[in-house]
């Protein structure tokens, strides 16, 4: 039991959510810029792949991607969870290429 005072506890308590929400923010900043890396990439083989007349998919590829990713998630991450949302990337990915570059 703490021999702090009430208010004084509560006030450290806030700090810390607030704290947490920084880094979470900063983070999201991190990932969004990330993704949009991935994003022009994609475009930028997309032209390749419209180019050489090749799919805008590969099944073999995603599967190469989704292990990747699942044999990369640690800790709080499953393996499950990352694959879920490197789905929906991919498929945000593809979209891109095909988009018209907006």
């Amino acid at each position: 039991m703490s021999t702090e005072n009430p208010a004084v506890e509560h006030a450290a308590r806030q700090a810390a959510v607030a704290e947490h929400r920084r880094d979470i923010d900063r983070i999201d900043r991190t990932i969004v810029a990330l993704l949009g890396e991935r994003i022009r990439l994609g475009r930028t083989l997309g032209d390749i792949k419209r180019e050489l007349e090749l799919p805008a998919r590969s099944d073999a590829r995603e599967a190469e991607v989704l292990e990747r990713v699942r044999q990369a998630a640690a800790g709080p991450l499953s393996p499950r969870s990352a694959e879920r949302i490197f789905v929906t990337i991919i498929a945000e990915t593809v979209a891109a290429q095909g988009d018209g570059h907006e």
